[in-house]
């Protein structure tokens, strides 16, 4: 199958209708993956609605290299209304649906309406069924995978979600695979309100690409700057967790300055987690198995918990001071198997612990519990309540921003979010850190162009010259030229999530997986030279795309851009002084970077102009027609 014939599925679940629409008009603007994901859901999702409309849709997008054998292309795209911002809710996650799909024969799937009962989507090799599931319903995770590879073989892929899904809860993710978890902007939500449990997939099919000599040639040379980085080398050895947790800042007790003592750090090491490490995977055609598998006991019990994440140290480790690795271990288990991504859950919870400590909440509030820090009964407990939405788990459910509007008494000062969005990253000190992270389209999180900058610190001249248009990047602490570093990576990341390529073939670095890398596989699979300056181009069209939708759907505007304010009026102490984001400065920093993208400073709105030059006058007519654009 030649890698351009893969098909659009097309599901309304309302009608129990099907049908296939060619991809192929969509690869020369938007490559695949997230980039025809944004593209259709622009096109097609309604304005005016809530998130959970059935008229709502979502689209599953494998990215373009899904199936060849590129290192880490088994990324599958997740786009629909944000549960949390009502703007853009994007994700990505790995394990193997994607190129299973792309061997199914399938590349993106747009799903809108609602079933009547719960049910699951059923695509054999290109052959597509809705099918009854109300035997999984309310069912965990990992029961659902198993249940359906009993019922379908188990070779099959799995995109599925737990409790949290099916009952709405605004924090609820999709995961795939068991373990590999699409998060934050509540995307499992979604699939819950249309009454759609899951996706199974099986392919036979195999991914052609034009050229397989300068393909695997390609192939070769990526391999190997992949393994030979610093970055890699410790993921190789302990998997996605592999460093020190906190340092000079993290989100210690709902972001209250400081990071946990030094004896709690001491027993969450990446060498603890070593102890009870037992295995570890890979996504299919990725050289790092970082996946690892985990087993502890408890209670006489024999637990596993897979692919352990670093955000799990922040989340529950520091945010609701659960400095236990049994205890961080099992706490990642289950919020993979109730369908709930870490970072909002545990933002909710930390908020509501904060708000428990300064007595704006009481054991009224939460049906007899008390909040303390440190208390890991208690946060199983609210998890599980989220999960199901029951007692103070309906309102944890809602997110912290929601739950802290809808209980008052000054609780909204401690819900510390983005765009309505719970963060799990600390802001005061890295200015290109924190700029990429408030930026993000889909409302906080570092994987929309926040770069790790320290990791850029010995890049040469030249190449920080070619990349970023600077000989040297400058403190890490100083506002300037930072919207050059993060713009940067805001393309880079829009070509890998649209290539299907995982970040860390990139690592959040520049001298990994770069524009000339992927201008090399594309050419390659595509038979027809790609320019490293095509690359970059297609990436600020994406990001662009993406910016426009929550201007249509959101209409956020400058002020939706700054960070929260307990970053700017609580400082730490970092690098020998007081740290902290300072308005005037930030301010001068967003008109920098508006001015890069070629977007209004008053209104953050991207210009009709710049629209016209990335090939989207479509998109600017749709945003002239709501009265959102400037000419």
């Amino acid at each position: 199958m030649n890698l351009l014939d893969a098909k659009i599925l097309r599901v309304d679940l309302s009608c129990s209708k099907l049908s296939f629409e060619e991809t192929r008009p969509y690869y020369a603007r938007f490559l695949g993956g997230r980039g025809i994901s944004e593209y259709l859901l622009f096109n097609e999702c309604p304005t005016g609605i809530s998130p959970f409309d059935p008229a709502n849709v979502i689209v599953f997008g494998s990215g373009l290299l899904a199936g060849t054998r590129v290192p880490g292309s088994t990324r599958v795209d997740i786009e629909s209304l944000n549960t949390l911002t009502e703007g853009i809710g994007a994700s990505s996650a790995g394990g193997e649906f994607a190129p299973e799909l792309r061997e199914a024969g399938i590349s993106h799937i747009l799903v809108k309406g609602k079933a009547q009962d719960l049910c699951y989507l059923w695509i054999n090799d290109g052959e597509v069924e809705i099918r009854e599931a109300g035997h999984l319903r309310d069912r965990p995770v990992t029961e659902v995978e198993k249940e359906l590879r009993a019922e379908l073989g188990q070779d099959i892929k799995v995109l599925s979600i737990g409790p949290g899904g099916e009952h709405l809860v605004r924090s609820a993710c999709v995961i795939v695979d068991y373990a590999r978890a699409a998060g934050r902007c509540g995307l499992g939500a979604i699939m819950g309100s249309k009454n759609l449990k899951a996706i199974a997939v099986r392919g036979r099919r195999t991914v052609q690409v034009a050229d397989e000599k300068a393909m695997a040639e390609a192939i070769h040379k990526v391999t190997q700057k992949i393994l030979a980085h610093d970055f890699n080398q410790n993921r190789l050895k302990y998997g996605v967790y592999c460093g020190v947790p906190w340092q000079e800042e993290s989100p210690y007790r709902n972001f209250q300055g400081g990071v946990p003592e030094p004896e709690k750090t001491q027993k969450v090491l990446a060498d603890v987690f070593l102890e009870f490490k037992t295995a570890k995977k890979t996504c299919r055609d990725c050289p790092l198995h970082c996946w690892g598998i985990y087993e502890f006991e408890k209670d006489g019990v024999r637990m596993e918990s897979q692919a352990l994440q670093a955000n799990d140290l922040h989340d529950f480790g520091a945010k609701l001071d659960l400095c236990d690795p049994e205890v961080i271990l099992e706490v990642h288990a289950l919020c993979n198997d109730l369908g709930l991504d870490a970072d909002n859950a545990s933002g909710a919870i930390s908020w509501a612990y904060e708000c428990f400590q300064r007595g704006l909440i009481t054991e009224q509030d939460t049906g007899g519990l008390r909040l303390e820090w440190g208390d890991d009964k208690t946060v199983f407990e609210l998890l599980r309540k989220m999960a199901f939405r029951e007692g103070f788990g309906d309102l944890l459910a809602e997110g912290s921003l929601r739950a802290a509007q809808r209980i008052g008494r000054g609780t909204e000062k401690y819900a510390i979010h983005v765009k309505g969005q719970d963060l799990m990253e600390s802001l005061w000190v890295r200015k290109s850190w924190a700029l990429g992270v408030v930026l993000s389209a889909r409302g906080g999180g570092h994987t929309r162009g926040a770069p790790i900058e320290a990791r850029l610190q010995s890049l040469a001249a030249d190449t920080c010259l070619e990349l970023f248009g600077m000989p040297s990047l400058g403190a890490q602490t100083s506002y300037e030229n930072k919207e050059k570093i993060v713009a940067f990576f805001e393309r880079m990341e829009a070509i890998l999530d649209s290539l299907g390529i995982c970040l860390f073939m990139n690592g959040f670095t520049a001298d990994m997986l770069t524009p000339g890398d992927c201008a090399s596989l594309l050419s390659a699979a595509l038979g027809q030279p790609v320019r490293p300056s095509q690359m970059l181009a297609y990436g600020e069209r994406i990001h662009t795309l993406e910016k426009a939708f929550n201007v249509l759907h959101a209409g956020w505007t400058r002020e939706a851009d700054y960070p929260p304010r307990r970053f700017m009026e609580e400082p730490i102490m970092a690098e020998g002084q007081p740290q902290s984001l300072n308005r005037e400065q930030w301010d001068d920093l967003l008109d920098a970077y508006y001015d890069l993208h070629c977007w209004d400073r008053q209104t953050s709105w991207p210009k009709k102009k710049a629209l016209e030059a990335l090939d989207l006058a479509d998109i600017a007519a749709a945003l002239e027609e709501h009265g959102r654009i400037l000419k």
